[in-house]
């Protein structure tokens, strides 16, 4: 199964759930897909949609997943590693009308540097990514929070955002 989780964000990120729905389409997603999201306009034919989710039956799908699929939450990507999965985060982007700003966007970058995140820009890469994020795992432990927090508090700082 691979899980898919947007968040609380109440605008819609339809272009991923779009791109998911192809996959398993054309056959190169065999899995069971479930999405947690708060918000849709695309209504999929392939995906099992939910919306927001009592978080002890969220980590419990996270740690069912074989996959799982992120937007960049820096607390639902914390709960993801801490049931050892790798998540594929695919943030959310304002030039597609899935955010109000780019801060999402910019920690992916953060995170792209960062071992233990498969971040995809590209959603044609996505089943490549997916492959990638089922087959590695990650040691347990607790999550490191300040290095979200500096890269939020820097992405603040370049925005010109008082403090």
């Amino acid at each position: 199964m691979i899980l898919v989780t947007l968040g609380t964000h109440p605008q819609p990120m339809d272009r991923l759930l779009r791109r998911l729905d192809e996959l398993v389409a054309s056959g190169e997603i065999s899995d069971e897909v479930i999405v947690q999201a708060p918000a849709i306009d695309y209504v999929p034919k392939h995906l099992a949609v939910r919306s927001v989710l009592p978080f002890t039956e969220l980590t419990r799908l996270i740690s069912e997943a074989d996959a799982v699929i992120s937007h960049a939450g820096p607390g639902t990507l914390a709960t993801i590693r801490l049931a050892g999965k790798m998540p594929v985060v695919v943030a959310r982007s304002r030039r597609h009308r899935e955010h109000v700003d780019t801060h999402q966007e910019f920690y992916a970058r953060h995170l792209r540097k960062l071992p233990g995140y498969i971040v995809v820009d590209d959603l044609d890469g996505l089943a490549d990514a997916i492959r990638r994020g089922r087959s590695e795992t990650l040691e347990v432990g607790a999550p490191d929070v300040s290095d979200a927090v500096a890269a939020l508090d820097e992405e603040l700082r370049l925005a010109g955002c008082p403090r």
